[in-house]
């Protein structure tokens, strides 16, 4: 295995932290009520989990090829605020829903590769902490820093880890329609398996 540095990572109101790949986040959900008043539906920490080491969900190891918290799944779009939702954390989660929006936070230790990839979906990412490539099929790359935003459009992509500290990203994915080229071709998803891309469940 090898040994990942970690950078400071500051939030308000609170001490400074190492951020590896077991860092959690706080989440709190706000909502309403039956009678339409506002509240705190949930005030959460999450841990970083592997999904490899499903049904267990253990915390990303030296040798786990990212860590992942699974925020929010929507089920529906445009979106019932009213709905009961199950909380998404610690499941196997689609890469892309196709019925509503979701989100969630990865990280990625350092590395020289990453997995080409392609969802039916429009994502916005916003990189949290570290340095990050975002390669596409085309043999382009940018690098995006600490509060950088990428903006994918159902792109075939990798992620990269360029930096020496292990890199959290904030990912927010909608689903789009499927992309069609000018000669007629269809762009559809990547194949990823059951782990990394589970069949979607009804409602």
């Amino acid at each position: 295995s090898k040994t990942v540095s970690t950078p400071l990572v500051h939030y308000p109101n609170q001490r400074l932290i190492f951020l590896t790949m077991d860092t959690p986040i706080r989440r709190v959900i706000a909502g309403h009520d039956a009678q339409g008043k506002a509240y705190f539906a949930s005030d959460e920490i999450l841990t970083p989990y592997d999904p490899t080491t499903a049904p267990a969900f253990s915390t990303p190891g030296p040798d786990s090829g990212f860590g992942v918290i699974q925020i929010h799944r929507s089920r529906g779009f445009p979106v019932d605020n009213m709905r009961q939702l199950s909380d998404p954390h610690k499941t196997l989660v689609p890469l892309a829903d196709t019925k509503g929006p979701s989100c969630r936070v990865l990280d990625l230790p350092p590395a020289d590769a990453g997995w080409f990839h392609r969802t039916l979906s429009l994502d916005y990412a916003v990189v949290l902490s570290g340095t990050v490539g975002f390669i596409t099929d085309g043999g382009e790359e940018k690098i995006l820093n600490q509060h950088d935003v990428i903006v994918c459009r159902g792109a075939n992509h990798e992620w990269v880890n360029r930096g020496k500290d292990v890199a959290r990203v904030f990912v927010v994915v909608v689903p789009s329609k499927e992309i069609v080229t000018e000669d007629g071709k269809r762009l559809e998803k990547t194949p990823a398996g059951a782990i990394y891309d589970p069949k979607e469940e009804e409602d």
